[in-house]
């Protein structure tokens, strides 16, 4: 009676060991995990998948006003960005392969520099913004901040526009027509 009892209670306090093992490291598993969920949340955008394009009006004749496009991809998921360019806030818009900001001004307004365009999340940015308002001394870490070089307006290409060459081409052809044609009907 006695062996059975030891054999029972043995049985029951391995089943109950192996359980207490296993809800153990399923409890430090699920804390594993949300210590990492918590502190990717707190990180917000990662730096590792962020690629960027830019493009800036060069081209006087063709443009009225200079336009500095920024095109980028980053991981930040659920996130409403914002950015701030040359001092004016605008705001970022989600394309179908990433983010896009675009700022746009008479040519005098953005003349020939290196633009420097901080992203914001919805706290950074209210974190600038007042900021700004205060004059503090110090402003707010942008979460990326993207340098985009604009060589300026410029007036490429020939001093003399392509449709006069064209129109004095023309008439040349046509004075040697009639030229011809007239030496040909004396």
């Amino acid at each position: 009676n006695h062996l059975l009892f030891r054999t029972l209670s043995s049985g029951i306090n391995a089943e109950y060991g192996q359980h207490y093992y296993i809800t153990n490291n399923l409890r430090n598993m699920l804390s594993v995990l949300l210590v990492l969920a918590l502190a990717q949340a707190s990180y917000g955008c990662s730096s590792d998948s962020f690629s960027v394009t830019s493009y800036t009006t060069t081209n006087l004749p063709l443009a009225t006003e200079t336009a500095i496009i920024v095109e980028f991809t980053a991981d930040c998921p659920d996130s409403k960005l914002t950015a701030v360019i040359a001092g004016e806030v605008v705001p970022v818009y989600g394309i179908k392969d990433g983010y896009m900001v675009t700022l746009v001004k008479e040519h005098s307004a953005l003349p020939a520099s290196a633009y420097t365009v901080d992203l914001y999340d919805e706290s950074g940015i209210a974190a600038y913004k007042n900021h700004d308002k205060e004059s503090s001394a110090e402003a707010p870490a942008p979460i990326h901040s993207v340098t985009v070089n604009h060589p300026g307006v410029s007036k490429e290409g020939l001093p003399i526009q392509t449709e006069f060459i064209v129109m004095v081409a023309s008439l040349l052809v046509w004075w040697g027509a009639n030229s011809v044609k007239a030496k040909i009907s004396e």
